[in-house]
């Protein structure tokens, strides 16, 4: 009985620093990118104008900036790819972008990633879950992993237009005449 309690005493931190990892932030996908003897200025300038672009994937809502980082919400429209679709899940897959600039580098971090239905009842909410928000019989497993994966793309395609644009230096008109 003595080494049983024993064994338990020594197992109880491990299972509540195990419960920590659990109860994470969810999907979160961030980077930081180095560019050599870029000052920070040059940076959020390009930060600035590749968030007022517009891109014909996606929108940009609800821009908000600094001195040196801007953050917004990314909307993709999702629609199933059926004729007609036993569930309907037309609507978008809404995400968190920040991106913080620092003299030579800048780090996005891409988080909040749910499905919101056109219609309310075929939400799924956060894409970490494992059962969406609606429940299975709106959105069944293999739906809800189809929807899984479009999201998971449209952050990438996000990631890939923001690293584009921070690469080439930009023009921004000049205050002499």
């Amino acid at each position: 009985m003595k080494y049983i309690q024993t064994g338990l005493f020594l197992l109880t931190p491990f299972t509540v620093s195990a419960q920590t990892l659990l109860n994470n932030e969810g999907f979160v996908l961030t980077e930081i990118i180095i560019k050599d003897s870029v000052s920070a200025k040059d940076l959020f300038d390009r930060t600035t104008v590749w968030a007022q672009r517009k891109h014909p994937k996606y929108e940009k809502v609800n821009a908000v900036g600094g001195t040196s980082k801007v953050e917004f919400d990314a909307e993709f429209k999702i629609k199933p790819k059926e004729l007609n679709p036993s569930h309907d899940y037309s609507g978008k897959i809404l995400m968190h972008v920040k991106v913080e600039v620092k003299f030579g580098k800048y780090k996005y971090t891409v988080n909040k990633v749910k499905h919101v239905a056109d219609n309310g009842k075929n939400s799924g909410g956060d894409i970490t879950k494992d059962i969406p928000e609606c429940g299975s019989m709106f959105l069944p497993e293999l739906t809800w992993k189809k929807i899984k994966g479009e999201a998971i793309r449209d952050a990438n395609i996000l990631i890939e237009d923001l690293k584009d644009a921070m690469s080439a230096p930009v023009k921004l008109p000049s205050e002499d005449w």
